[in-house]
């Protein structure tokens, strides 16, 4: 069985479109073999930053389509009583491409009744006359974060345009074309470095592009390059590193890679080196190296796409850039040095951080007074307190200094390391470099008490600001990162232990904004309410990436038995018992309780006993379990409520067993619903049971 290959060759991909075309890329060339009932290996695709190809190998040369059975309207629709064929029989006949003639009647096999039915044979066309399909199904399920609209006017978007298609089955050229672009057994190889290439068969295409100076392999390309960056570090004496993330970005970014060495010039190594290295890496995508002592050694590494002949010439042209680079960079950090860090605290005054929430300085401002809040309610020690005040009247300073406007990457570390030259103390520095920590879900927590309270204030003022100005996310849209915000916030509390609740977080964050003016649009109630539902949604989704089902979270978050902290343990421990037939039994009594006090018109909200021994018994147990329930919400202990409600359940069945509710007598009826309404309460307050699910084995 022949090999198939589908090139699609464009102008030069953004790395993010070619990571988008490697996920996509080999299902959509399985749903299209699907589709046309064709088989074959496992699709394999090869990215470059000018091509997108799909290979399979072993693909049938011909299909192997089952014959069908289509089953039409009834034949009483289809035929009139002198058995000519109505509208529904023609237009049956009309969808399936046939005359009427070639439709039969026959029962169908669940009812019984006729219908009118086409019996479809096999299809059975060649491979290569599939191909077109295939192709067209790959290249227009593609799906780019950016897209262009190319081609012959027919509206098909694409990352790039594209310029070329290679089609090979086997040794067996296809032709045909796309959107005005025809298909060919010809690729191009690299732009500067090869020309033509007329792939001889599907087999052969790496190959024989590998001879044109392309690597159209991205897997082969990335060990290429990091094979090339380790042993150019070791000749040098050093390890590279890429702490900005970017060799990904390079392995998309070239089709024939080499490693070249430069030096930096000796001036440039006073500046700070997280300076050195986010101007390599963040513009340049050069990747630094350091010696054995972790010290960073005055040579960089970058992966070149030209000849590696030339390699001096490029060394030298790569060199200029970033001296040009590093001499902005000096000359920002100097200048801002020479300003101080009163100078760029003052600055702030005059500017905006919002138009409708004021200048940074009254963020800043802000931020102290929020850090303080938020000392209180984690209940931290003054000396913690006292130095995360100090780095929140400092966490700002950078966004007036002209280093940071050229290279923003370098927010936090800026302000950090200006306040260090100004003699601030090192705690005081790295709560501030700390204050944007958690960025996203695989980076670091601010490693400090003092940076958790500055970082946490941090999101606080920004989902404050954005929910009251009516900012708030939807679907995809989320301008100002506040999905981001919102998970940061909860995952430090979590990690920290501090039950932090935001009914109480906040509304002292809304007074504060409005206190200095700001526009707002939404009032408190309704921004809180916003809030509470988007922090339940983020934790969530935290305790989902647990394994913390998301049943036992709204459950929990029903029964508020704290802030995040308690509530998460509160998740926790509903969603390792909902096995237990204690709390099986417990689901079963809350949730009959439930449903009476819903269909309940009394309005007797106390129980007086009337003797009846059946309801004092219930009395009984509700006067032992509400206090031991509300004694374990206040320790913040789930497994002690838990055990108060399955204890309930016993005497919530009896009561249920041994009286009929809702009697005829008025007094006896609201007496009982007033017990059936305490013992609700009392459920509640360990969890909404009508919403989790219980095991099979809890039964």
């Amino acid at each position: 069985m022949p090999d198939l290959l589908i090139e699609i060759g464009c102008e030069e991909l953004p790395s993010s479109a070619c990571r988008e075309a490697i996920l996509q890329a080999p299902g959509l060339m399985s749903d299209a073999l699907s589709a046309l009932h064709l088989s074959g290996g496992d699709p394999v695709a090869w990215v470059a930053p000018r091509r997108i190809a799909v290979f399979v190998a072993d693909v049938p040369a011909r299909q192997s389509g089952e014959a069908m059975a289509v089953r039409g309207p009834a034949a009483t629709a289809a035929f009139g009583e002198d058995g000519a064929p109505t509208k529904a029989g023609e237009g049956f006949a009309r969808g399936q491409g046939v005359a009427v003639a070639d439709l039969v009647t026959r029962p169908d096999a669940e009812s019984g009744r006729d219908f009118v039915w086409f019996d479809r044979p096999g299809e059975d066309s060649a491979l290569v006359d599939l191909v077109p399909e295939i192709a067209r199904r790959v290249l227009e399920g593609l799906r780019f974060g950016k897209t262009m609209r190319w081609g012959d006017g027919t509206g098909l978007r694409f990352s790039r345009p594209v310029r070329w298609i290679t089609a090979k089955v086997g040794s067996e050229t296809c032709t045909f074309d796309v959107a005005g672009v025809p298909a060919s057994g010809v690729t191009r190889g690299h732009r500067f470095l090869g020309g033509p290439v007329e792939v001889s068969d599907a087999g052969s295409y790496l190959e024989q592009l590998r001879g044109s100076a392309v690597l159209a392999d991205h897997l082969e390309r990335r060990a290429t390059i990091t094979d090339g960056l380790d042993a150019a570090a070791a000749a040098a004496g050093g390890a590279w590193s890429d702490p900005a993330h970017k060799l990904e970005e390079v392995v998309h970014l070239v089709e024939w890679p080499s490693v070249i060495t430069g030096s930096i010039a000796g001036d440039h190594l006073r500046l700070p080196e997280r300076v050195l290295v986010t101007a390599m890496q963040s513009h340049q995508r050069y990747m630094p190296v350091s010696a054995a002592d972790g010290t960073l050694m005055p040579i960089f590494l970058a992966v070149s796409n030209g000849d590696p002949a030339h390699a001096d010439i490029i060394v030298r042209g790569n060199e200029g850039v970033l001296d040009a680079r590093l001499q902005d960079a000096a000359f920002s950090y100097d200048r801002d040095v020479a300003s101080g860090l009163d100078n760029l605290n003052a600055r702030l005054d005059d500017i905006v951080f919002h138009a409708r929430l004021g200048t940074l300085a009254q963020k800043r401002d802000r931020l102290v007074a929020g850090v303080g809040d938020l000392a209180e309610a984690a209940g931290v020690d003054a000396s913690i307190r006292s130095t995360a005040e100090s780095a929140a009247s400092l966490a700002k300073v950078d966004q007036g200094a002209i280093l940071v406007a050229e290279f923003s990457e370098l927010q936090g570390f800026a302000a950090s390391h200006y306040a260090g030259l100004a003699g601030r103390d090192e705690a005081t520095c790295v709560a501030i470099a700390e204050q944007y920590l958690p960025e996203g879900p695989d980076s670091p927590s601010p490693s400090t008490a003092a940076g958790a309270l500055l970082a946490l204030a941090e999101k606080v003022d920004n989902l404050s600001g954005a929910f009251l100005i009516g900012e708030i996310p939807s679907g995809s849209k989320d301008p100002y990162g506040l999905r981001r915000a919102a998970a940061g916030f909860v995952r430090l509390a979590l990690e920290r232990g501090w039950d932090l609740l935001p009914a109480q977080i906040f509304p002292a964050s809304f007074a504060r904004l409005r206190s200095q003016g700001a526009d707002l649009v939404l009032d408190d109630h309704a921004a809180l309410a916003e809030l509470e539902s988007f922090m339940a949604d983020r934790l969530a989704y935290h305790l989902g990436q647990e394994g913390v089902a998301g049943d036992a979270v709204r459950a929990a978050i029903a029964a508020a038995p704290g802030g995040l902290a308690i509530t998460a343990s509160w998740a926790r421990a509903l969603d390792a018992q909902r096995a237990d037939a204690d709390l099986a039994r417990a689901a079963t009594a809350a949730t009959r309780c439930r449903r009476i006090v819903a269909g309940s018109e009394s309005g007797l909200t106390g129980f007086v006993s009337a003797g009846d021994p059946d309801e004092d018994a219930l009395g009984v147990a509700l006067d032992a379990a509400e206090p031991a329930i509300a004694a374990a919400r206040d320790a913040g202990d789930p497994d002690a409520a838990i055990a108060a409600a399955a204890a309930l359940a016993p005497p919530v069945d009896a009561f249920f067993e041994a009286v009929m509710v809702n009697a005829e007598d008025p007094a006896d009826r609201d007496r009982r619903h007033a017990l059936v309404r305490r013992a609700e309460s009392a459920y509640a307050g360990v969890a909404d049971f009508t919403v989790l699910v219980i095991a099979a084995g809890g039964d």
